[in-house]
């Protein structure tokens, strides 16, 4: 684990870096205002089913999962880790309670700001409104491009995940990986198997 930012204004130059957006002084400062550093623990959960989504985070340092309740597995919508941005969007849009639980997978430190005052800031300084929409943007991009891996098969969605994004594959529990990628513990098993079989052959 490390950490990207020590503190809120260090969170806000990385949040703008994620998103290619320069800021100015004014944006900066006001993004600045707006983040509020919070620490969990493993295996905290920072929102229940139910609950309203009402602010959105970037994430200094930790792992993470979005996920459905069920009796038999758990359904992960979303993994993300530090220097990306946490965002329910299916709450946070639409300001119903939430099908999703959201639980820390490491120690967690979380830069969260209020939605409502991030659109009242964004409607002052057009750099927040472009920063605002970018960050809406990539979770539309984000959910299509997952949308999209659904319809592989299963060794070329792991494969997909370990090259996009392999901190996941490295840092995330087996069974929520798999459900991450919508398959088996047992189908994920093999196709780890096989590709490190494969890695070994060609030696």
């Amino acid at each position: 684990m490390r950490l990207v930012a020590d503190n809120s204004k260090d969170a806000a130059r990385e949040i703008a870096r994620l998103y290619d957006v320069r800021l100015s002084f004014d944006a900066l400062s006001g993004l600045t205002a707006l983040l509020q550093p919070t620490k969990f623990r493993h295996r905290t959960f920072i929102q229940e089913v139910g609950e309203r989504t009402n602010s959105l985070a970037f994430v200094a340092k930790g792992l993470i999962r979005q996920y459905k309740p069920d009796e038999e597995l758990d359904i992960v919508e979303d993994i993300c880790h530090e220097g990306e941005m946490l965002i329910c969007t299916e709450s946070l849009i639409s300001q119903q309670p939430s099908e999703l639980s959201i639980q820390t997978l490491e120690p967690t430190i979380l830069y969260e700001m209020d939605y409502q005052e991030l659109k009242e800031l964004a409607n002052k300084l057009p750099e927040i409104h472009e920063l605002l929409c970018k960050m809406l943007e990539g979770c539309i991009i984000k959910q299509a491009v997952r949308q999209h891996r659904m319809d592989k098969h299963p060794m070329e969605r792991y494969l997909d995940l370990l090259h996009e994004d392999s901190e996941i594959v490295r840092r995330t529990p087996l069974r929520y990986v798999a459900s991450y990628l919508r398959m088996a513990p047992e189908t994920l098993s093999r196709v780890r198997n096989k590709i490190n079989r494969n890695e070994n052959s060609n030696s």
